[in-house]
């Protein structure tokens, strides 16, 4: 009777434990369904592509893209480094005046890219692709705490944290012509005890700086090699 009872209990469990992994499972599978592919959002206007440059991470996107006032129908074009166009990369249909299309899932690996428009035309537009580094950046009342910067060419996120300075902080990042460097800015201004970050941006060999304008802070040089 007790091994009876043993044997009950010993399948009960197994049945509990495979319930578990089951939904384990399924939960596992509705996130990645859920998580799915990013859109990237481009508009063309005439002769040019809005948006100039796109620093990427590795991964499945869908580029989805809108005639702003071009009176023609117009294409996208994405080419590897070896001017072979990405697999999937073309429009479902061509966009007229006013129109959106979208490409399907393109998987995207590390390196350079570039997109244009041959109907429009446009320019190619660099597109790169890269695991980031994660630069922290600490600031106090004045000043950041890092007073320098030496990296190498690459891929990088800079996480600002504002250490009890009372009101909104930011970061400024300027390449050697002094414009602001893409997807440099902030996700969101660091309030007291807070952090955020930028995007991914590809900083290239020359030299930069790094600022807060409303800390203020001095101009603090980040050298690329």
């Amino acid at each position: 009777m007790k091994f009876f009872q043993s044997s009950l209990l010993f399948v009960f469990a197994l049945l509990l434990s495979a319930v578990s992994l089951s939904a384990q499972s399924n939960h596992e599978n509705a996130m990645m369904k859920k998580s799915g592919p990013t859109v990237i959002q481009l508009s063309q206007t005439e002769g040019q592509y809005e948006t100039k440059s796109l620093n990427l991470l590795p991964g499945k996107y869908i580029f989805e893209v809108t005639n702003i006032d071009v009176d023609k129908d117009l294409g996208f074009y994405l080419q590897d480094a070896d001017e072979a166009q990405v697999k999937r990369s073309g429009l479902k249909s061509l966009v007229g005046k006013g129109q959106t299309s979208r490409t399907g899932v393109v998987t995207l690996t590390e390196g350079s890219y570039n997109y244009s428009c041959p109907l429009n035309p446009t320019p190619h537009y660099t597109l790169n692709v890269g695991e980031p580094r994660v630069v922290q950046l600490n600031q106090i009342e004045g000043q950041y705490e890092t007073s320098g910067l030496n990296l190498t060419a690459g891929y990088y996120i800079f996480e600002v944290s504002n250490l009890e300075v009372d009101k909104e902080l930011g970061f400024y990042l300027q390449d050697g012509s002094e414009a602001q460097v893409e997807n440099s800015g902030l996700k969101e201004l660091v309030g007291n005890g807070e952090t955020s970050r930028t995007g991914v941006v590809f900083l290239a060999p020359g030299q930069y700086n790094y600022s807060c304008p409303l800390n203020p802070t001095p101009h603090y040089t980040l050298n690329v090699r």
